[in-house]
C-alpha cells in the first residue's frame, strides 16, 4: 500500500454544517485522523454567525488538514480543507473547482449543488456529510451521491423519524458527528483494497449469487428483481457492499441471511428515485403545450381524464402533471372528472406523497407563481393544496405482478423502464398498449423507447418520447401479471441474471433437423404457414398472384404442391416422418425430380409444427428443342410417363375417395360448425376482454380500497382526535339538521339543555332549556338563510352562568349545508373579568379626570405609547400627535438632551425615572413639570413598559425660586442694616460727652430703622408707602390733634433700601424739629409736601420738608452730623439724589429729589414693580454703605 499511495484515488469529502450549529462541525474536525488522499470541501450556511477568526479556528481544528481557498479551475488537492465561499456556487468537474452565481440567501443551495457535482465527478470516491442545522439543503445532494455509488452520512436531527425525503432517511449512516471520521476512514481502506467483487463479476460467478440475492428480497419484500437489469442491480450490489465493507457478492449474501435490516437497506437503494418537480423542463412545456390539451378535447362534465404515474416516489412527477391539468381545467367551461393514479413499491415513498409536504429544496424547479398557487408555506416546509392531493391516488404497485389500470388517457412512466432487462421491457409496453385508451399518450424518460413496438406506438415527439397509442391490426393481450408470463420461459426464476441457451427454441430444433439432410428446408406451423426459410429455397418457392400469403401450399412451386399436401396431412396424421419421392418440377427450362420430405418437429405436437425439405433428384432430358432421341429413348421415357401418370391417377382417385368420404360429413355439420365456431370466437374474446377489464377493474378497485383505507384510517383518526379534543375543551356542542333536529350533542351541552341520548332527532324547541335564549330559533334559521354566523351572550339565571353562543353552518365534505353548529363557551368568569375591568377602565378614567397630572406608557427608547387627554388639553395638540416621540415638541428645547439622558440612565440601571422639565402650554407659556417613572418588566428582567407621571411643579419651582431670593435678600438686608447700625452707631458717638447721650441718640435712631423695617415687612412687595413711612417716622413725634404736621403727595412705593435711608433722613429731620425746631414749641408747623415731575425718560421725585412757626432765627451747626452728612451725602451717592438744607427764618427747609428708577410707582391698575438699585451705586470704587462705615470710623 505505501507504494501505490501515489496511484491512490482521490477520495472527496463534502460536508454540510450550518451557523446556527456549528459546534457539530467542531466535533467533526476534532475527531477527524489523518487520511491520505482525502480532501475535504465544507458548505457552511448563515455563516454571518460565525466570525472569521472562529471559522479559521474550526478549519484548523483539524491537525492533518491545511485550509485552503477555493478558486476557478483550481485543482482538489488531497489533504486540504476548503471552505466554500458564500456569495458563488461550486461544482466540481474533472477533479477541479467551477465556480457560479449564488445560489440562494445564507448559503442555502449551495451544498446541494455541490455534492449533486461531486457525485457525478468522484463516483465511489465521493462521500457526503450532512450535518445538524442544514434544513433541507442537502437531501438532492445525498440522493446523487448514493446514485453514483458513494458513502452518505448524516447527524440525527432529533427524537421524531425521519420522513422519506430528508438526508437523513437516505443516509448509509445516522451517527453523531465524532463518530463519523472512523466511517470514513474505514469505508476509504475498504475502497482502495479493491474487493474481488467487480473481478467475479467479470469472471461471471457473481451471476448465480446475484440470482440469490433476488430470491432473497422477493422472499423478504415481496418485490422480485429477477428482471431488474444485471449492471444496475449489480452496482446497487456493490455499493452496499462498500457499505458494510464485505469483498466478495458470496459473502454479501451470508450477510443478508444473517442481517435482516440489510435487506431493507438494499431494497431502499434499488428504490433510489431521483426525481423533482418539472423534472426535465422542456419536455413538460411540451406536455403542457401538446398533449394536455387533447386530454380534454371532446371531454364534458359527465367524462373522465384518467392518468397513470408510474415510480412516482415520493410524488412530485404526479403532482407536476396534477398542477398542469389544473391550470387546464381552470380554461374551461364545462370541467370532466379527473383522476390520477400514482404507483410505485416504496410504501414510505408513498405515505411521504399522500402528506405533500416539501423541503424548500425539492421546490426550487417550480415557478414562483406556480409556488404561490398550488403550495402553502408551513414554516421551512411548503404543502401541496388540499385540491391538488384530493385529485391523486396514491398507491402500491408493482407493474411487473400487479394488473395494470384501463381506460387510461396518459401513462407516464419516466426513468423506470431503465431498471429493467430487455425481455421485461418488451412486456411491460404492450402493457401500457392495453391500459391506454385508443388516442392515448404514453409519456417515457429520455433515456427509453418504443421502438421495438411501432406497431403500438406512434411518436407525438420523438426527441422527448412523447407516443400516440395506435390500433394494431391484432389485438394485443398482454399476459399479467409479468412474472408469472416470464416463470413459464425460466426453470425457476433464475432467468435473467443468468446467460440463457435457446436450446428449446423452435428454429434451433428445426436446424438440428435439418443438419441430418442438409438440403433446403421450410419450417410451417400447423396451419402450413411458414415459420422458417433456410438459405436455399428460391427455385422451390412461386407464389400464386393475388393477396399476400405465408402459407407454404400457396408459395411453393405448382408442380409440388399436390405431393405435397399429400404428405403434409399424412405426416400430422401419423405423427411420423412421409417422403413423397421423384416428383417432377418444371424450373429455368427443364424439368428436375424433387422428393419431399415432411417431418414433425420433435416437442411440438400440441400444436404441430413440421419441417419440408427439399431433396433435388436428377434432371429430365428434353424440351422438344433437340434432336429427337433415338427410339429406345423414347419408349423408355413414354413408359416413365405412363408410369408417373399412373401413379398420379391413383393419387388422384385416393384423394378424390377420401374427399368424398369426408365430404359428405363435413357438408352436414360445416355450416353448424361454422356458426358456432364465430360464436365461439366472438364469445372467447369478449371474454377474454372482459376477464382483462376485470383484472384492471379489480386492480383499480383495489388501488382505491387502499386509498379509502387510508382515508378512512385517517378519517377515524381525525374523529377520535375531533372527539378528544371536544371532551377535552368541555365546549358545549350541539349540532342540528335544517328540521332543527339534534343529531349529535358533546357532554357539555346537559350543562345547557336536559339532553339525553334518545333525545337524538328530537327538534331543540322540544328540550328544556337551563338558560335564557328565546331568540335561538330565529337565530337558527337566520344562519341557514344568510349561512353567516351569529354570535349572542345567554345566562343561566339560577347560577348566575353566563356563556357566549356561537351559531354557525354546519358545511358537509362537498359543501352542503346540512344544518347548524351551536357552541356554547362558558364566559362566566371572563364575563366577571370584563365587567371588573369595565369598572376599574371607569375608575381609571375617573381618576385621570380628577388627577391634576399627565398620565403616560412608554417603551425603553422613551416612546410615549399613551397619555391622558389632559396632556392634550395643556399643550393644545392634536389627538395623537404625542405618541411616540411626539410630545418632545412641546418639551422646553433646552431640557431635550438632560431628559433623554436621565431616560436612558434610568433604562439601563432599571431604576426609577425622575426628572424635572418645562413643558409649552397651548398659550405658548412653559410651565415646570416633575415626570416620574416606573418600569414593568417582563418575567426574565427586561422592562417593557414604563408608567409615569408628569405633575406641575410650577408654584412650586417657583416659591422655591423666591425661597431661594428672599433668603438672599434678607442676608443683604441684614448685612446692610448691621452696615447701617455700625455707622449709626459710629455717627452717634461722635461728639456725645456722656454715655446716656449716645444711648438715647443711638436708641432713637434705632428706633427709627425698627419702625421702617416694621413697615416693610408687613409689605407683602418689601416695600413701604412713603405717606406711611413719614407718618411712622414724623407724626409720632407731633402733636397730631394740633395739626403740626401736614401731609401732601400722591401715593408712592419706596423699596427698601431707599425707605431705610430715607426713613433715616426723615427721622433725623424729625429729631431736629423737637430739639430746636417747629415740634419744640407748640405753634412750630411742619408742611412736608412732595410731587412727581418731568418726562418719561427724566421723571423725579420732590420732596420738601418746610418748617414755620419758629421765632429764632435758625444757625446751621458748626459740626457736620450724622443727619446733615447722610441728607447731603448719603442720599447722593445712594440714589443719585439732589439735597437742599437751608437753615432760614421760621424753621429748616430740606428739599431731596430723587430719580424715580429707585421708586416703585403704581399704575392706574394697582401698584406696579420697578426693578430697584441693588447694592448701592459706586461712586470712586465705593458704596454708600462703605461711605457710612467710614465716616463712622472718621468721626
Amino acid at each position: 500500500m505505501e507504494d501505490g499511495r501515489a496511484q491512490e484515488r482521490l477520495v472527496v469529502v463534502g460536508i454540510g454544517a450550518s451557523g446556527t450549529a456549528i459546534e457539530a462541525l467542531e466535533r467533526f474536525l476534532a475527531h477527524a485522523p489523518e487520511m491520505p488522499g482525502v480532501a475535504v470541501v465544507v458548505a457552511l450556511q448563515q455563516r454571518q454567525l460565525v466570525d472569521e477568526a472562529r471559522r479559521l479556528t474550526i478549519l484548523s481544528r483539524a491537525a492533518a488538514l491545511t485550509p485552503a481557498p477555493v478558486a476557478e479551475e483550481a485543482p482538489v488537492v488531497p489533504g486540504r480543507i476548503y471552505l466554500l465561499p458564500e456569495d458563488r456556487t461550486v461544482t466540481l468537474k474533472q477533479g477541479r473547482f467551477r465556480l457560479g452565481p449564488a445560489a440562494g440567501p445564507d448559503g442555502r443551495g449551495s451544498l446541494d449543488t455541490f455534492l449533486v457535482s461531486l457525485g457525478a465527478d468522484q463516483d465511489a470516491g465521493a462521500v457526503a456529510v450532512v450535518l445538524a442545522g442544514t434544513g433541507s439543503d442537502g437531501t438532492l445532494g445525498v440522493t446523487a451521491v448514493k446514485e453514483a455509488g458513494g458513502l452518505t452520512l448524516a447527524e440525527p436531527q432529533g427524537e421524531e423519524g425521519p420522513s422519506a425525503s430528508t438526508a437523513e432517511a437516505l443516509a448509509d449512516h445516522v451517527v453523531p458527528p465524532e463518530q463519523m471520521a472512523d466511517r470514513i476512514l474505514s469505508y476509504i481502506r475498504y475502497l482502495r483494497r479493491g474487493p474481488r467483487a467487480s473481478r467475479e463479476a467479470e469472471d461471471g460467478g457473481a451471476g448465480e449469487r446475484l440470482i440469490r440475492i433476488a430470491t432473497i428480497l422477493r422472499n423478504k419484500t415481496g418485490h422480485d428483481f429477477h428482471g431488474y437489469k444485471q449492471n444496475t442491480f449489480l452496482r446497487r450490489v456493490h455499493r452496499r457492499m462498500q457499505v458494510v465493507q464485505v469483498e466478495t457478492v458470496e459473502a454479501y449474501v451470508e450477510h443478508l441471511r444473517a442481517e435482516p435490516d440489510e435487506v431493507q437497506n438494499l431494497f431502499n437503494d434499488l428504490l433510489i428515485g431521483v426525481t423533482q418537480f418539472f423534472r426535465d423542463g422542456r419536455e413538460f412545456e411540451l406536455l403542457e403545450s401538446e398533449v394536455i390539451p387533447r386530454l380534454f378535447s371532446a371531454k364534458g362534465s359527465n367524462d373522465q381524464v384518467r392518468i397513470w404515474v408510474l415510480g412516482c416516489a415520493t410524488g412530485e412527477e404526479a403532482y407536476s402533471i396534477g398542477i398542469l391539468l389544473r391550470e387546464r381545467m381552470a380554461t374551461l367551461d364545462a370541467m370532466p372528472q379527473v383522476q390520477i393514479f400514482a404507483t410505485d413499491i416504496d410504501g414510505r415513498a408513498l405515505a411521504a406523497a399522500r402528506v405533500g409536504r416539501y423541503t424548500e429544496a425539492l421546490v426550487r424547479q417550480v415557478r414562483p407563481d406556480r409556488l404561490a398557487r398550488w403550495f402553502v408555506k408551513e414554516g421551512a416546509t411548503y404543502s401541496v393544496v388540499k385540491e391538488l392531493r384530493e385529485m391523486c391516488i396514491f398507491s402500491q404497485h408493482n407493474v411487473i405482478k400487479d394488473a395494470p389500470f384501463s381506460r387510461l388517457d396518459l401513462v407516464s412512466c419516466r426513468n423506470l423502464l431503465i431498471y429493467l432487462n430487455g425481455e421485461l421491457q418488451n412486456r411491460v409496453i404492450p402493457l401500457f398498449h392495453f391500459a391506454l385508451r385508443p388516442g392515448g399518450f404514453l409519456f417515457l424518460g429520455n433515456s427509453e423507447n418504443v421502438t421495438r413496438h411501432a406497431k403500438l406506438f406512434a411518436p407525438v415527439d420523438r426527441r422527448y418520447r412523447i407516443f400516440r397509442r395506435l390500433e394494431s391490426a391484432t389485438r394485443v393481450l398482454p399476459e399479467f401479471p409479468l412474472t408469472v408470463a416470464a416463470d413459464r420461459r425460466l426453470a425457476e426464476g433464475a432467468a435473467a441474471f443468468r446467460p440463457r441457451v435457446v436450446e428449446g427454441s423452435l428454429a434451433r430444433r428445426a436446424e438440428q433437423v435439418a443438419e441430418r439432410y442438409a438440403p433446403a428446408y421450410v419450417v410451417v406451423d400447423e396451419a402450413y404457414d411458414v415459420l422458417h426459410f433456410s438459405g436455399r429455397t428460391g427455385r422451390y418457392i412461386d407464389p400464386a398472384t393475388g393477396a399476400a400469403s405465408l402459407n407454404l401450399l400457396n408459395l411453393v412451386h405448382r408442380d409440388l404442391r399436390l405431393d405435397l399436401r399429400a404428405a403434409l396431412l399424412k405426416a400430422g396424421a401419423e405423427h411420423r416422418t412421409v417422403k413423397a419421392e421423384r416428383t417432377a418440377m418444371g424450373s429455368d427450362g427443364e424439368r428436375r425430380l424433387v422428393t419431399l420430405v415432411v417431418e414433425p418437429v420433435p416437442g411440438t405436437d400440441n400444436p404441430p409444427s413440421f419441417v419440408i425439405l427439399f431433396q433435388e433428384g436428377e434432371t429430365l432430358e428434353g424440351d422438344g428443342t433437340e434432336e429427337p432421341p433415338p427410339s429406345f429413348l423414347r419408349d423408355e421415357h413414354v413408359q416413365r410417363l405412363e408410369s408417373e401418370l399412373r401413379l398420379t391417377r391413383e393419387r388422384l382417385q385416393a384423394t378424390i375417395e377420401e374427399l368424398e368420404s369426408t365430404n359428405e360429413e363435413l357438408k352436414s355439420s360445416n355450416e353448424e360448425y361454422q356458426s358456432i365456431n364465430e360464436e365461439l370466437q366472438s364469445a372467447n374474446e369478449e371474454l377474454e376482454t372482459s376477464k382483462e377489464e376485470l383484472q384492471s377493474v379489480n386492480e383499480e378497485l383495489q388501488t382505491v380500497n387502499g386509498e379509502l383505507g387510508h382515508r378512512v384510517n385517517d378519517l377515524g383518526r381525525a374523529n377520535s382526535d375531533l372527539k378528544n379534543l371536544l371532551e377535552s375543551t368541555q365546549i358545549a356542542t350541539v349540532f342540528l339538521d335544517n328540521e332543527f333536529r339534534v343529531k349529535n350533542f358533546t357532554p357539555a351541552v346537559t350543562d345547557i339543555f336536559h339532553l339525553i341520548e334518545s333525545d337524538l332527532g328530537r327538534p331543540i324547541t322540544h328540550i328544556a332549556a337551563r338558560i335564557l335564549y328565546p331568540e335561538l330559533p330565529e337565530d337558527v334559521r337566520k344562519v341557514l338563510r344568510t349561512l353567516g354566523t351569529i354570535e349572542r351572550e345567554v345566562g343561566n339565571p339560577e347560577t348566575g352562568s353566563c356563556y357566549l353562543a356561537r351559531v354557525l353552518p354546519y358545511r358537509s365534505i362537498d359543501n352542503f349545508i346540512a344544518g347548524v353548529v351551536i357552541t356554547f363557551l362558558d364566559v362566566t368568569a371572563t364575563a366577571r373579568a370584563e365587567r371588573a375591568l369595565r369598572e376599574t377602565q371607569e375608575r381609571f378614567r375617573r381618576m385621570e379626570r380628577i388627577v391634576p397630572a399627565f398620565l403616560f406608557t412608554a417603551d425603553a427608547a422613551l416612546h410615549w405609547l399613551y397619555v391622558n387627554p389632559r396632556f392634550y388639553e395643556h399643550t393644545g395638540l392634536e389627538d395623537g400627535k404625542a405618541l411616540g416621540l411626539g410630545w418632545l415638541s412641546v418639551l422646553h428645547p433646552d431640557d431635550v438632551e438632560e431628559n433623554q439622558r436621565r431616560w436612558h440612565r434610568a433604562v439601563a440601571r432599571r431604576e426609577t425615572f425622575e426628572h424635572e422639565f418645562r413643558i409649552r402650554s397651548a398659550a405658548g407659556t412653559y410651565r415646570w413639570f416633575t415626570a416620574r417613572a416606573e418600569p414593568m418588566a417582563d418575567p426574565d428582567g427586561t422592562a417593557v413598559t414604563w408608567f409615569g407621571s408628569c405633575t406641575d411643579s410650577h408654584e412650586r419651582r417657583m416659591a422655591e425660586d423666591r425661597q431661594r431670593l428672599l433668603l438672599a435678600e434678607l442676608q443683604h438686608r441684614v448685612k446692610n442694616i448691621l452696615a447701617v447700625v455700625r455707622s449709626v452707631a459710629n455717627r452717634t458717638a461722635e461728639g456725645q460727652t456722656s454715655l446716656d447721650d449716645f444711648v438715647m441718640h443711638f436708641d432713637g435712631r434705632l428706633g427709627a430703622l425698627a419702625r421702617t423695617q416694621n413697615i416693610l415687612t408687613r409689605s407683602p412687595d418689601a416695600a413701604t408707602d412713603l405717606a406711611e413711612l413719614i407718618g411712622e417716622e414724623v407724626l409720632s413725634h407731633a402733636v397730631r390733634d394740633g395739626g403740626q404736621v401736614t401731609l401732601d403727595g400722591p401715593e408712592i412705593r419706596l423699596p427698601q433700601k431707599t425707605a431705610e435711608t430715607l426713613g433715616l433722613v426723615l427721622h433725623e429731620l424729625a429729631t431736629n424739629a423737637i430739639k430746636y425746631g417747629a415740634l419744640a414749641r407748640p405753634e412750630g408747623r411742619i408742611a412736608i409736601v412732595w410731587r412727581l415731575y418731568g418726562r418719561d425718560g427724566d421723571r423725579r421725585l420732590r420732596l420738601e420738608w418746610q418748617e414755620s412757626g419758629v421765632t429764632l432765627l435758625p444757625t446751621a451747626p458748626t459740626r457736620r452730623g450724622f443727619g446733615r452728612e447722610l441728607i447731603e451725602q448719603g442720599l447722593v451717592y445712594e440714589f443719585g439724589a439732589t439735597t437742599a438744607l437751608e437753615y432760614r427764618p421760621g424753621g429748616v427747609r430740606c428739599v431731596i429729589e430723587l430719580p424715580v428708577q429707585v421708586l416703585q410707582v403704581p399704575s392706574r391698575s394697582g401698584p406696579a414693580q420697578h426693578d430697584m438699585i441693588v447694592d448701592g451705586r459706586a461712586v470712586d470704587g465705593r458704596t454708600v454703605d462703605d461711605m457710612a462705615v467710614e465716616a463712622d470710623d472718621a468721626g
